[in-house]
């Protein structure tokens, strides 16, 4: 190998590396976000960053993208409404549904698919809890 292609091939893996760090640093900060009780009174904006994460991949279908981008529009609403006292049940079960529907769909990345069924687990415990859980 000449010069230049090993400098090209060493850039390329070192882009990826820099990648797939970027990634398990995505997964490492969720963890953490997750944390504790904090996320509670933040939960649907935590579960929407996360399908934004999930969204801008790209390797979501068409059909799959519009679900998400309907449920981060959900989740906006529920956020907003949980912020000033109400609790919209009716909407959460809409939410709940369609990321149970997303965290089954074998086009999204394993990892995604376990973010997005962990998403789906947070929210029905916020939904049996959130009466007994105090918002600060």
């Amino acid at each position: 190998m000449n010069i230049k292609k090993i400098a090209k091939f060493t850039f390329v893996a070192a882009f990826s590396v820099g990648l797939s760090v970027a990634g398990q640093d995505w997964y490492h900060d969720r963890l953490a976000r997750f944390g504790g009780e904090g996320w509670r009174p933040h939960v649907f904006m935590q579960v929407r960053n996360d399908l934004e994460h999930i969204y801008s991949a790209g390797a979501a279908s068409d059909k799959e993208r519009r679900r998400l981008e309907r449920t981060k529009e959900e989740l906006s609403a529920l956020q907003s409404k949980l912020d000033q006292g109400v609790f919209d049940n009716g909407t959460l079960n809409d939410v709940i549904d369609s990321l149970h529907k997303s965290a089954n769909d074998n086009r999204l990345a394993p990892r995604d698919r376990e973010v997005i069924a962990d998403d789906e687990s947070r929210l029905h415990d916020y939904q049996r809890n959130h009466n007994h859980w105090l918002h600060k």
